[in-house]
């Protein structure tokens, strides 16, 4: 049993791997025939696009995951199909917007390649119309490497190599582009084994799907005001810092994409806690080993950081230590809020608790990611980005206690 559950966790391990390596092949192909120029414009279409992405999800992998586990197989592929096409949907309205804001933030920051950003805003937003966090919740990991991760990384790579080879740098984001068309599609054809009847849905069925999952889009919407838009921020306030504060942005977001392998993994086990007593000591045990690999990783992180950025960006922008230090410092904190939040707070159906900890972490953390980064350039981002995550897990804790404390209370019963 050992064995397996050593396999299912290698398998959780695997897959956000291979999706944070992608970017590993583009950015050095990006940077050898673009330069720090081309960069920054690929790094604020990324910006712009995982902002848009995080509001396409509508807050399915925060709520899908643990709802699927609990769900009959003909009740989780209906689940699944109303998610793609609310998605869809979302997709559809917010998608242009996203393009536009990118093309006119790139053109006012005064960067190259403009074309380019508005690719990468299209391509990292249609990714949140992806199917992984179904194949998360129902303990197939594996799923998503057919799906996302090995299409992505074969079709990254070829449009990398036809970069080096003389094309133009939008080919890179024409390619995610497609990579992210191909993902949603095969995670239905993957799923469909599931399908115990045909799902007939109506546009009223997605309207009222969408209503229901405002609470959890509310606080993943704004939480990606300081997850996904610090690059964006920086391009209007502190233009000259992007390069290098992008760069150690991308290189802790890929960490924190392997990193997610550990939550990932303990979704289907918390969520099958049952009683007050198990409930409570699995969400601990959740929170205390994402913090020790948060700071494990964080060390390591530090120490490594430096010369990979050398080495990865082809000379062309570094991120020298205290930056280093600084970004793993935010890593270690973002491993915390991933127990607290997606994992326990959802476990005890507190997630408009988890929006509150957005909002008030987003009232701290934007502006001072603005006022630190007009004063002291990445350095000063980094050290906004750090405070909106001490916020956002102190809100969290607070709730998950009471919310434990009621949980003992109801569980035990009239004394």
């Amino acid at each position: 049993m050992t064995g397996r559950r050593l396999l299912h966790f290698a398998a959780f391990l695997l897959i956000p791997a291979l999706s944070a390596v992608t970017p590993l092949i583009a950015i050095p192909a990006i940077t050898a025939t673009a330069g720090a120029a081309g960069w920054e414009a690929y790094a604020l279409g990324l910006s712009v696009g995982l902002a848009a992405g995080t509001l396409i999800e509508l807050g399915w992998p925060l709520t899908g995951p643990q709802r699927v586990a609990a769900e009959t197989p003909g009740q989780r592929w209906a689940t699944l199909v109303s998610s793609i096409r609310t998605r869809l949907i979302a997709l559809a309205v917010l998608g242009p917007v996203a393009v536009g804001v990118s093309i006119v933030l790139a053109r006012n920051a005064g960067f190259d390649y403009v074309a380019a950003a508005a690719l990468v805003t299209l391509a990292s937003g249609a990714a949140g119309v992806s199917g992984n966090w179904y194949f998360i919740g129902v303990g197939r990991p594996m799923r998503i490497l057919g799906s996302d991760a090995l299409p992505k990384a074969i079709i990254i790579t070829v449009a990398s190599l036809t970069l080096l080879a003389g094309a133009p740098l939008e080919v890179v984001p024409a390619g995610y582009v497609l990579a992210v068309t191909i993902s949603p599609i095969a995670s239905l054809l993957m799923a469909r084994q599931d399908r115990e009847a045909p799902a007939r849905f109506t546009l009223a069925d997605d309207l009222a799907t969408i209503r229901l999952q405002l609470s959890a889009l509310g606080g993943r919407s704004i939480a990606a005001l300081y997850v996904a838009l610090p690059v964006t921020l920086v391009s209007v306030f502190a233009p000259g810092a992007v390069a290098a504060f992008a760069a150690a942005e991308r290189l802790m977001r890929m960490a924190l994409t392997i990193l997610l392998a550990v939550p990932n993994a303990l979704q289907n086990w918390l969520g099958s806690a049952d009683g007050a007593q198990q409930r409570r000591d699995r969400a601990l045990r959740a929170i205390m080993l994402n913090a020790s690999v948060g700071v494990v990783s964080a060390i390591g992180f530090t120490v490594v950081t430096p010369w990979v950025s050398t080495v990865l960006f082809t000379g062309t922008v570094e991120v020298a230590w205290p930056l280093a230090a600084l970004a793993g410092t935010v890593l270690a904190l973002v491993c915390v809020s991933r127990a607290t939040g997606p994992l326990a707070l959802v476990r005890y159906n507190r997630v408009r608790a988890i929006t509150v900890s957005a909002l008030v972490a987003a009232v701290i953390g934007v502006p001072a990611i603005c006022l630190l980064a007009a004063h002291a350039g990445a350095r000063g981002a980094m050290a906004g980005e750090m405070l909106a995550e001490i916020t956002a897990i102190c809100v969290q804790v607070a709730a998950l206690v009471a919310a434990i404390r009621r949980d003992r209370q109801r569980d035990d019963g009239p004394s």
